[in-house]
């Protein structure tokens, strides 16, 4: 009789990867629902760089909460909901787009064809920076998509037009994602920034950007703010990890005071999931060289795996 290898498949055995998803680097062999694809940049930063590294660590969290390898893809099953999510969702780790140095317009072709790749295949790519000078490139890669509808959770509205000539950091995606020509809607949640400046919350609205202070979240609630939405069709969602209070994630360049907890997070995105069709995602800014005890990377693993729960509950056919 032979014995699989790792049976036990307890989180420190076995080689590391997303979840313990299969690894498959050749995207024409990608045979899963869900595709997970690392883009460690961090070349758009200009305060504290090694986001590079989130990816990396990020899947060295992740093993905790992994069935997808040892295990059969059976989910998991949410005590608060009384109910099991994932069951039955296969998953592949595609490894890491291959980054060279700080050639941005270089790594977004290859960051924007990577993930068409995984399209290609019909999987959900799952998208971890890096930076997010990164999410504009990840965008791109939807542009088969009619329209796009774009979520953003941040502490920052990312809406610098340019800082000396440069177009493409970590200050502006969002900027230049609203300015390509099927991205639609566009909320931004959890802004709360004090170097905000009003010109840019004057230019994003007048983009046609819904923007949604810290504050807005507490007063109103998770309902109150879904509310608040316009209707949904194709949505790519953008979190980046600063978006939540720096007492639960405070591995991130850019820690801002007074930010978003977990279950407000989880609420909002579960409510983006029931409210529109989530196509992609991705989750930046996780910096492991100042994380303390790995607890943010932990808190993106679940974050990862309970808004996937979430997409495949909620399901539906992608319109094209």
């Amino acid at each position: 009789m032979t014995r699989p290898r790792y049976s036990a498949s307890l989180p420190s055995v076995g080689l590391t990867s997303f979840l313990r998803a299969p690894v498959v680097e050749d995207f024409n062999k990608v045979d899963a629902d869900v595709a997970f694809l690392g883009v460690p940049y961090d070349g758009g930063n200009g305060w504290r760089p090694g986001t590079r590294f989130g990816p990396r660590e990020i899947r060295n969290l992740s093993v905790r909460y992994g069935a997808w390898g040892g295990h059969s893809a059976n989910g998991y099953w949410d005590i608060k909901d009384r109910k099991r999510y994932l069951d039955g969702v296969t998953m592949a780790d595609c490894g890491d787009v291959d980054i060279a140095f700080y050639d941005f317009d270089r790594n977004a072709e290859r960051i924007t064809s990577s993930i068409e790749s995984i399209l290609d295949q019909s999987a959900l790519p799952v998208i971890i920076g890096g930076d997010h000078s990164v999410t504009f490139p990840n965008v791109c890669a939807f542009s088969r998509f009619e329209t796009i509808d774009i979520v953003h959770i941040d502490a920052h509205m990312d809406w610098r037009d340019e800082i000396d000539g440069v177009r493409h950091a970590n200050a502006m995606p969002m900027r230049r994602i609203k300015e390509l020509p099927f991205v639609r809607n566009m909320i931004q949640i959890g802004i709360r920034d004090v170097r905000t400046t009003a010109d840019q919350v004057r230019d994003a609205e007048e983009a046609g950007a819904i923007v949604i202070t810290r504050d807005e979240v507490r007063d109103e609630g998770i309902k109150g703010i879904l509310g608040r939405f316009p209707e949904l069709g194709n949505v790519f969602v953008s979190i980046d990890i600063d978006g939540l209070d720096p007492s639960v994630a405070p591995g991130t360049g850019s820690p801002t005071p007074d930010g978003l907890l977990y279950h407000e997070v989880r609420g909002l995105l579960k409510g983006v999931a029931t409210a529109g069709n989530v196509v992609g995602f991705d989750l930046v800014e996780v910096n492991p060289m100042v994380d303390e005890g790995g607890r943010t990377c932990l808190l993106a693993s679940v974050m990862i795996l309970e808004f996937l729960g979430a997409i495949f509950a909620n399901r539906k056919p992608s319109s094209k």
